[in-house]
């Protein structure tokens, strides 16, 4: 596992038992980790916040000065919470809106002074904000997984869902077959698959606009699949598609309020769950909330479509991503004995 950005610049020096705090920087949401590693090494989660903050809504190259307003306030919130919870230090890594931005690196480094600054419970922690490249995301949430034991039965092939990017890894515990990062985030697809509602349709009928989004959506990313997955795929059989956290939350919540007794998420169940989304369904389930209709339909394309190309096999649910990563990685990398 390499050194994240932060670390291989200035090493952090850490000690297990020692509380830090990671955000993941990402396109519609900052997420919180506080978390350590116990002196056996074992992973302990103490808080976790999210604070939608939207940073695509000006496009993907452009942020506004709102949205910067915007993007430091949930910084600031996450550092207090992050004092509060005893974290010594706080980490943040950008994703794709922040990686295509040119002046991402500047603005954070400027943030991070000032977060560093900033007193909050008569304290004061150090913040490290930096971007970091869609294979190492891609990488780091791979290690949080193998370090959390997800990895030791077989080949798996790990999907994260952001707004910006698509982060696809095929792998088993240390061997990595495969790790793309491709610009198919939910932003992305919304935009170019957009749902153009007639107020006097009826949604139930064949041609109702999230179906037709639905499908176009899922034709253009079964073609990138294949051609960007389908070989390795082929020559390492994974076991299950690992969803982490995002719309793969959504989809297990709904998957267990729908068919209770089912003890996987099979291809069915995805395919039922992208029904209920373009309203085929007679009763689309409350535990759809909280993605709107139109980022379920395309998320639910997108899951049915990497199914798909993976031959049908289930889905794995875990609520550990890029955050609880980066943190283990840090820890991995820095650990003095305690």
């Amino acid at each position: 596992m390499a050194l994240l950005p932060i670390d291989r610049q200035r090493p952090t020096s850490l000690e297990r038992g020692q509380r830090i705090a990671v955000v993941d920087l990402g396109t519609n949401v900052f997420g919180l980790v506080v978390g350590t590693l116990d002196p056996d090494g074992v992973p302990q989660w103490f808080h976790r916040a999210d604070i939608e903050v939207g940073l695509a809504k000006d496009g993907f190259g452009n942020l506004s000065p709102a949205t910067l307003q915007r993007a430091e306030r949930a910084l600031q919130k996450h550092t207090n919470d992050a004092i509060e919870h005893g974290a010594t230090v706080l980490f943040g890594y950008g994703t794709s809106a922040l990686r295509q931005w040119p002046n991402a690196e500047s603005w954070l480094q400027d943030c991070g002074l000032r977060l560093s600054n900033q007193e909050h419970q008569g304290r004061r922690i150090p913040c490290e904000l930096c971007t970091i490249s869609g294979e190492k995301e891609a990488e780091t949430i791979r290690y949080g997984l193998q370090a959390c034991g997800l990895l030791d039965q077989g080949p798996v092939l790990i999907n994260d869902i952001g707004g910006g990017s698509v982060e696809c890894v095929l792998c088993w515990k240390d061997s990595v077959f495969l790790a793309v990062s491709l610009p198919l985030g939910m932003r992305k697809l919304l935009r170019d698959f957009p749902v153009h509602i007639n107020p006097t349709a009826d949604p139930t009928q064949p041609r109702n606009p999230y179906l037709r989004a639905f499908e176009g959506c899922y034709a253009s990313l079964r073609a990138v699949f294949e051609s960007k997955l389908g070989a390795a795929l082929m020559a390492h059989r994974p076991l299950h598609i690992v969803g982490t956290a995002g719309p793969y939350e959504t989809l297990a919540r709904w998957a267990q309020a729908y068919q209770p007794e089912s003890k996987q998420i099979t291809r069915s169940l995805c395919q039922a769950f992208g029904q209920a989304a373009t309203q085929t369904l007679p009763h689309p389930h409350p535990s759809l909330h909280p993605l709107s209709t139109d980022a379920i339909v395309h998320a639910s394309a997108l899951m049915l479509a990497l199914c798909d190309t993976a031959q049908g096999i289930p889905f794995v649910v875990t609520d550990l991503s890029l955050r609880e990563g980066a943190l283990l990685t840090h820890f991995h990398h820095t650990t003095r004995p305690a």
